[in-house]
């Protein structure tokens, strides 16, 4: 186990750089000692903490959608066009940040398979208003159902207030990195 000086130490000149000019015989032996032990523990930070446990979410939110057929990305713009009943695939797109190529591509998939449906639009003859149809709506509930069993799932260890204040501190993180709240950052890729 590495010791609280020793990993302060070395998280210090990780964060920081050695301000001090160049290492001294003990200061080296000091920094390697810090690299081996912090090499035998436990990975412990924000952004490797974020990206693991991001990619364990995200692959099990695809496994309780796959029963219904559906990807995250397509339950996204599911609830969009219900929570935008009749607004254009052209809105939506810039609502949830969602490049227009692959807007396209994801319209046209749910399209497909009967989810949802392009209508004209009575205001503008040029664009085509979205809508869920009836399946649409039904897988819709039936995904919001497993999605609220996997936040409950997932904050079974949390209590309300602990919940609120990890998505508080998150929110921090989002807007540190300058992310659009409510919009996945997959969903922006071109």
């Amino acid at each position: 186990m590495i010791s609280s000086e020793v990993f302060s130490i070395c998280y210090d000149l990780c964060v920081n750089g050695d301000k001090r000019g160049p290492l001294g015989a003990s200061a080296r032996a000091t920094t390697a000692t810090a690299a081996a032990a912090a090499a035998q523990a436990p990975f412990r930070s924000v952004g490797f903490t974020l990206s693991t446990t991001g990619y364990a979410v995200a692959k099990r939110f695809r496994q309780i959608l796959a029963p219904l057929a559906l990807e995250p990305r397509e339950f996204a713009l599911l609830r969009a066009v219900a929570a935008h009943e009749g607004a254009s695939q052209q809105a939506l797109g810039e609502r949830l940040q969602i490049p227009a190529s692959r807007m396209v591509g994801i319209v046209d998939a749910l399209e497909a398979r009967g989810l949802v449906e392009r209508r004209r639009n009575p205001a503008d003859r040029r664009a085509r208003a979205l809508h869920l149809t009836a399946e649409g709506s039904s897988v819709l509930t039936r995904a919001l159902a497993v999605a609220i069993e996997h936040e409950r799932d997932l904050c079974a260890g949390l209590s309300t207030e602990q919940r609120e204040q990890l998505l508080d501190l998150l929110q921090r993180v989002v807007e540190q990195l300058g992310l659009a709240p409510g919009v996945h950052a997959a969903l922006t890729e071109r």
